[in-house]
């Protein structure tokens, strides 16, 4: 016979209860909480420690610490001749009459805009190092990032401009995926542009033998970049 009393209870035992939680809602939270960390260390390393928030701060700050390094890249130059560019030293040391430092741009030879303008920076860059006697300590080097560039177009990209090896090499990469590899590196995009062009950033490079950058600089300020090269290659070159 149920009384009062025995009602009451079972009506005060029944609120007390709570219903189960779904196992899978644990899993849900777990997942997302693993996300949350995971998107925090990757927003830790791409924006450098949430000091740099653009690609031109990402770039500065990885250069300050050293971090940039352009990868080893086997190109082709104007005359057809293989070359090897950055990468590991011998232990005897470059080899003689090795730049210790080069002046590095991108271009593709099809660009009648920045890149003329930037031939035109390096072809006077190329002047002012034989004038100051440093010819052989540091070198010029245009890399085209466009696969349809030949020896041909780089050849004549390189009459355009007076570039004439060693002291300037216009390049290819053999391997279009390697230039691909020094474009990420380098924080440098190439975008096509839709006209069988590219829209593209990078200006200046200025990089040791083994292919560390050791400063960027736009277009308009090609001269502190060769004063930057030129206290490098004064101080010994690499590792200095």
């Amino acid at each position: 016979m149920v009384t009062r009393r025995s009602a009451a209870r079972v009506a005060s035992l029944a609120h007390g209860v709570r219903p189960a939680r779904p196992r899978g809602s644990l899993a849900v939270r777990a997942v997302f909480g693993l996300v949350l960390v995971l998107g925090g260390i990757a927003l830790w390393a791409i924006t450098h420690g949430l000091t740099a928030w653009t690609l031109d701060q990402r770039r500065e700050a990885r250069i300050a610490a050293h971090e940039m390094r352009l990868p080893p890249i086997a190109v082709h130059d104007q005359l057809g001749q293989p070359q090897r560019f950055f990468g590991e030293l011998p232990a005897a040391g470059p080899a003689a009459g090795a730049p210790a430092v080069y002046l590095v741009d991108v271009i593709y030879t099809r660009c009648q805009t920045v890149c003329r303008a930037l031939g035109a920076a390096f072809a006077q860059l190329s002047r002012q190092v034989e004038a100051d006697g440093m010819a052989g300590r540091i070198g010029l080097i245009s890399l085209s990032f466009d696969p349809r560039d030949t020896g041909a177009d780089l050849a004549s990209y390189a009459r355009e401009h007076g570039a004439r090896p060693p002291q300037w090499r216009v390049a290819a990469p053999d391997a279009p995926v390697a230039m691909q590899a020094l474009l990420r590196e380098a924080d440098i995009i190439a975008i096509p542009d839709g006209f069988g062009g590219f829209v593209h950033n990078g200006g200046l490079q200025v990089v040791d033998a083994l292919g560390v950058v050791l400063g960027s600089f736009e277009l308009e300020d090609f001269q502190a970049a060769y004063a930057l090269a030129l206290r490098h290659a004064a101080a010994g070159g690499v590792g200095r």
